[in-house]
């Protein structure tokens, strides 16, 4: 239970990033504000990394951190710089989705409830957070079902790639890593370093150290514990706390539809996590009650 509830804090941070950024960082350069969220809490916690553990994890570092946070980021704000942010969020929402579909296409078969809630969870998202007034911009679409792509085949590879490195100086390398790489390209295609005031600069600080840097490493703690194809269900919970910061932030309001969609993601959570014996015995329980009640009823005098 610990590691769920050390996951869970990871979705939560996320979900504030779309509202914190439009609320006090709008209009900023999104490549600019992408690199910076990944370098400065790779800078912050480079004292952390032993010189032992770059020797042994590097290569690792590198390959997770590409998939994971540094491919997944750019195409991430490169998505919401032509789609809705609440489209895009409802795209890479998917990721349990593509998961499992990855397993299945390298041999392993998903559980049928795992699959039925990765298809709910997503329209619950959908109906959570689709606002589209407008035609979609198709490369958009593409660019956020890539990041959610990326961002599946960087989870599948945590397992293997992390194992035997704590979760601290392994987030931290990629952090690095990923962060030194991304600032110097987007410094050397022209793009000005934006003009950060105060409430820009707040905005950062909770974005980067505390929404990445401790984001990050409490998921890869968690997946270091739980297997991926089940962890990744609480990244439908991000949207959620995306649409509670909007409506505290940004004055949004909370239509029917999206408590609905609300109630179908939290519903999909739980099943994905349950196992299939659990499950048959809540259902025989339920259908066995439900029995009773009809013989009973059937026997009662009218």
């Amino acid at each position: 239970m610990i590691y769920w509830l050390i996951g869970l804090v990871a979705p939560l941070l996320w979900g504030t990033t779309y509202a914190v950024t439009q609320h006090w960082m709008g209009g900023m350069d999104p490549l600019w504000v992408a690199s910076l969220r990944i370098l400065i809490p790779g800078l912050l916690l480079m004292p952390f990394v032993p010189l032992s553990v770059w020797q042994k994890a590097w290569k690792s570092m590198v390959i997770l951190g590409t998939f994971n946070i540094g491919i997944f980021t750019m195409l991430l704000f490169q998505a919401i710089s032509r789609l809705p942010g609440g489209v895009a969020a409802t795209l890479v929402s998917t990721v349990p989705l593509q998961i499992l579909l990855i397993r299945w296409v390298t041999g392993k078969a998903p559980r049928l409830l795992q699959m039925l809630a990765a298809i709910g969870g997503s329209a619950g998202v959908a109906l959570l957070v689709w606002r589209a007034a407008e035609p979609l911009d198709p490369i958009g679409i593409v660019l956020a079902l890539l990041a959610g792509f990326f961002m599946s085949v960087g989870m599948l590879m945590i397992p293997r790639f992390a194992k035997g490195v704590p979760p601290l100086p392994m987030a931290a390398g990629q952090f690095l890593i990923c962060g030194v790489v991304l600032v110097a390209l987007v410094w050397a295609s022209g793009h000005p370093l934006p003009h950060f005031d105060l409430p820009a600069v707040l905005a950062m600080v909770w974005i980067a150290p505390v929404g990445m840097g401790v984001g990050y490493l409490c998921w890869f703690k968690a997946l270091q514990h739980i297997p991926s194809d089940q962890l990744s269900f609480l990244g439908l919970l991000n949207p959620l706390v995306a649409v509670f910061c909007g409506i505290a932030l940004m004055g949004e309001q909370l239509s029917l539809v999206q408590g609905l969609g609300m109630a179908l993601v939290l519903a999909c959570v739980v099943l994905a996590q349950l196992k299939p014996s659990l499950f048959r015995r809540r259902m025989e329980s339920v259908l066995s009650t439900a029995t009773e009640t009809g013989i009973k009823a059937a026997k009662s005098p009218l």
